[in-house]
């Protein structure tokens, strides 16, 4: 419990889309976690939906005394805070939580990482649309690409650029999770842990998010009791659990893209009558345009993340001056 006189912790996290509390599951894992340690939206926490924070990342919590904090640091914050799931397990649960939350850390967030942003089915249909929507313009235009670089980046030095590598270990997390969960209410007898809060998170984003090549909520779908679990905090801890959507349907190309990809398919003597430039040519307008975008980017991501900054230094002088 806070004090009468210190003010809630302030989260800001992506927006809740499809039925789950966010579209990012990070966001959602954060917030299940404060509801896991007893705090109240409203009362003990407020939160705000918003596009990404000074790092480009989001959730971000605004603690008192503290500052904007992101990453691991918020679970260490609201520790110091006394707000910690975990305080009643054992040394023995607690080294258990944290091998089991590796699964979710490394392997299921890889296997999701691919689905969204490495699947181009995906992202063009849902996962881009929904990464845009949640921010301001021209933000929505421009950070839904720069992400998935950054996810595809990514993936590539995990070795998970390939779908069978993605999506094997994804599953087998998936496998390990269910057979250690059981029949179990929780995954540390009658009250949820931390790794609750993580295999939430993630579950219910693949069970929420839908994806026109979903191979992951099949996996998770054949886990019947992990299905149940998800729901079962879900209506818990967030008082409703919405039907989940069907998947789309797969983009269907315009005829100009069918056009384009068969052009491209014709050998290069009967291309080259129906194209003035050279591939050199492409490859360096290409290049152009994607470093005029990187800058202009850059200078507006620039420009929202000083004013954030900048708003609370401005407001903790204010309180100095207090």
């Amino acid at each position: 419990m806070r004090s009468a006189s210190s003010e809630p912790l302030r989260l800001m996290q992506y927006a809740p889309l499809w039925g789950a509390p966010s579209l990012d599951p990070e966001c959602t894992r954060v917030q299940a976690y404060l509801r896991f340690c007893g705090l109240l939206v409203g009362r003990d926490y407020v939160l705000e939906d918003c596009g990404p924070a000074s790092t480009g990342e989001l959730p971000v919590l605004a603690a008192e005394g503290v500052g904007l904090v992101s990453g691991g640091r918020i679970d260490a914050c609201l520790c110091e805070r006394g707000h910690d799931p975990d305080a009643r397990l054992s040394a023995a649960q607690r080294a258990e939580a944290a091998a089991f939350a590796a699964l979710v850390r490394h392997p299921l967030r890889l296997s999701l990482a691919y689905s969204w942003w490495a699947e181009a089915g995906n992202y063009s249909a849902v996962i881009r649309p929904a990464y845009a929507g949640s921010l301001p313009f021209p933000v929505g235009m421009y950070l839904p690409w720069i992400m998935r670089r950054r996810a595809n980046s990514m993936l590539a030095r995990q070795q998970s650029a390939e779908a069978e590598a993605a999506y094997a270990q994804g599953e087998e997390a998936l496998r390990q999770l269910a057979a250690r969960l059981g029949a179990a209410r929780f995954f540390f007898g009658d009250a949820p842990s931390s790794l609750d809060a993580a295999v939430f998170a993630y579950g219910t984003a693949i069970l929420r998010c839908p994806l026109p090549h979903d191979r992951l909520r099949a996996c998770l779908q054949a886990h019947p009791t992990l299905v149940a679990f998800c729901e079962r905090v879900s209506a818990d801890f967030f008082g409703a659990s919405a039907p989940l959507l069907p998947p789309p349907a797969a983009p269907v190309a315009s005829k100009a893209d069918e056009a384009a990809a068969a052009r491209a398919a014709l050998p290069a003597a009967q291309d080259g009558a129906a194209s003035s430039r050279t591939p050199k040519q492409l490859r360096f307008k290409r290049r152009a345009r994607d470093a005029l975008l990187g800058a202009a980017g850059s200078a507006l991501l620039y420009m929202l993340s000083t004013d954030l900054l900048g708003g609370g230094e401005r407001a903790d002088e204010s309180d100095d001056e207090q």
